[in-house]
């Protein structure tokens, strides 16, 4: 009996432990933990279930480990899942190293790379709603863990996550994410349902979030780039977004003309098998309505599967059709245009029309997910060893045309920017080296320290892409035809953006260089104490910060009207100079040392012609109609501490107390008002016009959501103005002064047709008068990013008014990166007038000059306006 009982124990020890691994599979499905099918029609799991949901995986399944990869803007956790067999779990440390290899063949021989190449396991990426209203990849990334964790897939789970990492990012904008679930489970059954939100979706970038990837400024870029390409190093990364709802139900590679010349065949290559074998296999399955080859092209915008590419990975992206966030929608086949109804090589299966539900979005990407990890899979050793001779290609490599480095020289009108562009070279993985001793480069002298970036280095596709200055092919719909725009930017030029000098050098040159691991900002001595005045150069962004705190101090404080010399300085018109109190000793060398910029001892300055400034009240208008440019105002704003109030449109209206109302009084309350790039109806009426290109995406927001600064708002700014304030407009925000103030100044480009006419997002050359306030601190050339920008025509004004051309494109040669067609038409207009309105001013600067807070080199046309000294 004893014997029986034992043997009965030692046949449940040995069930238990053969049924271990299917006990520690994952059992929760998403539909199980939510409540509802993930897809189903007006249901949506928000950020924090689906945090909670992947922590639950992560528990029952050791197939999948769940990370936090870093901090959202509004300090959420972002996460990632990494997704892999058990026996890799513990081994993944040893596969990252596998990689990290490859990726520098400098230290690797082609055999060693094919020996790791078999030991090594592919590594792929899916990142997910970068966009928070296209939502259904936030949602789809539940089940895709769930069925890879449980072994529900088409193909052989176990056999496949033997050979293939996933590292999964079920949303890279956690806040936006929340914010789009929350707003939508709101207005569930009310007209407002799936109808837009009327702030932006990222608490600065809104639809922006995925044009920073070059440029870094968002925790959340920050945080994948270093998944990208320090921490993991995928060789497949894919970016699942969504798109218009009428047209073809999906897009995924290859994509259409033109490629961006400095990515690799080899690179082409593998984007295009990976996107016909997810059409291959999406066609199998019955999913109709997938296209390739349209809208979305191979040049880069700085998004973030076509940075990808710039890193020698296979970057990808997909794009479903939307239907109203969650809520379903019915296409009439009249609806579908035509170019999606016919048939053709890159649309063999036109979708019909019918009903579109969230599912069928989540369905396609489950498909075309799996299809892409199977094609790792089946091409495993060729991505790593395609990895690997990509970045032997570039490193050894230098294809016709292309330069042997860039030079950084020590010497720079703003030295902290340069840093700070060094810094965001070194994020995206750029090698950067310093010169020990002076050097002679293309028959020039460099000093001791300059930068030098070899084109030689892993990455040298994004160094060199970051570095020199777009051409972008003329491309017409046909011979004579209008052009092709691109999809966004035809030119980006960092180094133009930001106003830091950089040069080309074409030929190899001799220098003492070393690598730098770390850019390292220059510790900053004060100025004596002795010193009865502090000068703070215009020439420098970080001037600015330190004058705003300063002035919040109560300091003395004025602006030169001319250049100023002192002992081993010089400092440009417009420069501040502070009084030297015990107080100002007090905060300087804190605020000189978090800003890393420099301050000169002045003794006399009765001679330097001046005028005096005092702390402005700053003013900066958000509509409800959430636009990007205000929000990277307020970034800008921000990250240089600029202290400013946010105006709602009920802040331009008076109030009414019984039978009577009291106009308000701007000028009571700020000094400096500022409007972002938005249209003259959306500032006024709160809606654009019904002739606009947006009226058909307008939906009706809440009553409390609607309207403009309306007639009184205009009424209170012209008073405002001609009281003493100065009105800032950007961009299209110039319309409402040509509008509704009349002012000497119009708009040249204005009914110009695109044939006449074209200039898609690129850098022009601009004049600046750096004499006058707002040109304070400028070059007399410098580089304006234009996109759908003005050229300003002004006029001989009447008594009342008075105008100053502060910045002007040239004659000719107005190009410097991107594309232009018909320059003649903005030749010798202005860009940047200063218009005087009796006791005010009106700033007109007629492009983005803080465009995405990536363009440093222009900041000053913004800074002087909020800085304007006192006549």
């Amino acid at each position: 009996m004893r014997i029986e009982k034992n043997l009965k124990r030692v046949f449940i020890y040995i069930f238990v432990l053969f049924s271990l691994p299917f006990f520690l599979i994952a059992q929760t499905s998403p539909e199980a933990f939510l409540g509802f099918k993930a897809g189903a029609d007006r249901k949506l799991a928000d950020y924090n279930q689906i945090q909670a949901y992947f922590q639950k995986l992560d528990q029952e399944s050791e197939r999948i480990k769940v990370l936090n990869i870093g901090t959202s803007t509004e300090k959420k956790p972002m996460i990632m899942a990494v997704i892999t067999s058990e026996q890799n779990m513990g081994k993944l440390d040893t596969f990252r190293e596998i990689v990290k290899k490859l990726r520098d063949p400098r230290t690797l021989s082609p055999e060693e790379a094919k020996k790791l190449s078999k030991e090594g396991k592919v590594i792929v990426l899916i990142t997910c709603n970068v966009h928070a209203t296209e939502i259904a990849s936030s949602q789809m990334a539940m089940e895709l863990a769930y069925k890879l964790a449980i072994g529900d897939t088409s193909f052989n789970a176990d056999k496949i996550l033997q050979d293939v990492i996933i590292l999964l990012a079920p949303t890279t904008n956690p806040d936006g994410q929340q914010m789009v679930t929350e707003w939508y489970r709101k207005y569930v059954g009310t007209k407002y349902e799936g109808g837009r939100m009327p702030w932006l979706y990222h608490y600065y970038a809104g639809h922006d979030t995925n044009r920073d990837w070059f440029m870094f400024n968002l925790s959340e870029t920050r945080a994948v780039t270093k998944v990208l390409y320090h921490d993991w190093l995928p060789q497949i990364h894919i970016d699942e977004h969504q798109m218009g709802s009428t047209r073809a139900r999906l897009f995924i590679p290859p994509f259409m003309d033109p490629p961006i010349p400095n990515v690799q065949p080899l690179l082409w290559r593998g984007v295009n098998l990976c996107g016909a074998n997810m059409a291959y296999d999406l066609q199998k399955n019955g999913f109709r309505g997938v296209v390739h080859g349209r809208s979305y092209t191979g040049w880069w915008i700085g998004a973030c599967d076509d940075t990808s590419w710039l890193h020698n990975v296979v970057g990808l992206l997909s794009e479903m059709a939307s239907v109203k966030v969650a809520t379903p929608i019915y296409i009439e086949p009249t609806e579908v245009p035509q170019s999606y109804y016919e048939k053709r090589m890159e649309f063999p299966d036109p979708w019909p029309g019918g009903w579109w539900r969230l599912r069928d979005l989540v369905d396609y990407e489950l498909t075309l997910s799996l299809s892409l990890i199977k094609t790792a899979f089946l091409h495993k050793e060729d991505f790593l060893y395609n990895f690997y001779q990509m970045y032997k290609n570039s490193i050894e490599k230098r294809e016709k045309g292309e330069p042997f480095a860039f030079i950084i020289p020590n010497m720079q009108r703003d030295y902290p920017t340069t840093l700070r562009m060094l810094d965001i070279l070194m994020l995206g993985g750029v090698e950067i080296q310093q010169a020990k001793e002076d050097f002679t480069a293309g028959d020039k002298l460099y000093k001791a320290g300059s930068y030098v970036v070899k084109m030689s280095q892993p990455y040298k596709p994004y160094a060199q892409a970051l570095l020199e200055k777009q051409k972008y092919p003329n491309i017409r719909q046909y011979p004579g035809g209008p052009p092709v725009p691109p999809y966004d930017n035809a030119g980006w030029t960092l180094p133009l953006q930001m106003g830091v000098t950089c040069e080309r050098i074409e030929k190899p040159f001799e220098a003492k260089l070393e690598k730098v691991e770390k850019i390292l900002y220059p510790s900053i001595t004060p100025p004596l104490e002795s010193s009865p005045y502090i000068i703070l150069d215009s020439r420098v962004n970080a001037s600015y910060s330190v004058a705003f705190s300063l002035l919040e101090d109560k300091a003395e404080m004025y602006r030169s009207k001319e250049k100023i010399k002192g002992e081993g300085f010089k400092a440009a018109a417009g420069s501040f100079i502070i009084k030297n109190t015990s107080e100002i000793q007090k905060a300087l060398p804190g605020l000189l040392e978090k800003w890393h910029t420099k301050a000169h001892a002045l003794q006399n300055i009765s001679d330097i012609p001046k005028a005096p400034l005092k702390q402005r009240r700053i003013g900066l208008y958000r509509s409800w109609s959430s636009s990007m440019d205000e929000g990277w105002t307020r970034y800008a704003f921000d990250d240089l501490s600029v202290p400013y109030t946010t105006l709602r449109n009920k802040d331009f209206k008076g109030t009414t107390k019984g039978k009577k109302t009291e106009k308000i009084d701007l000028k009571a309350k700020y000094d400096v008002i500022v409007f972002a790039d938005e249209s003259t109806d959306i500032i006024k009426l709160g809606k654009p016009s019904p002739t606009s290109r947006w009226a058909r995406y307008f939906t009706a927001m809440p009553p409390e959501y609607e309207g403009g600064i309306g007639k009184e708002g205009v009424e209170a700014l012209k008073a405002f103005v001609e009281n003493g304030g100065i009105l800032v407009t950007l961009n299209s925000a110039c319309g409402l002064v040509f509008k509704e103030f009349k002012a000497p100044a119009s708009n040249a480009l204005e009914r110009v047709d695109r044939s006449r006419f074209f200039c898609p997002t690129s850098l022009l050359k601009i004049e600046v008068d750096n004499k006058s306030p707002i040109g304070y601190g400028m070059p007399k050339e410098a580089a304006a990013m234009f996109s759908r920008s003005l050229a300003l025509s002004t006029r001989v004004p009447d008594a009342e008014w008075d105008r100053k051309v502060v910045a002007s494109f040239p004659e000719e040669n107005i190009l410097l990166s991107g594309w232009l067609l018909g320059e003649d038409v903005i030749a010798r207009k202005a860009a940047v007038v200063d218009v005087k309105r009796k006791k005010g001013h009106i700033i007109l600067i007629g492009f983005r000059c803080q465009f995405r807070a990536q363009s440093h080199g222009t900041y000053k046309f913004l800074l002087n306006a909020l800085l304007y000294p006192e006549r």
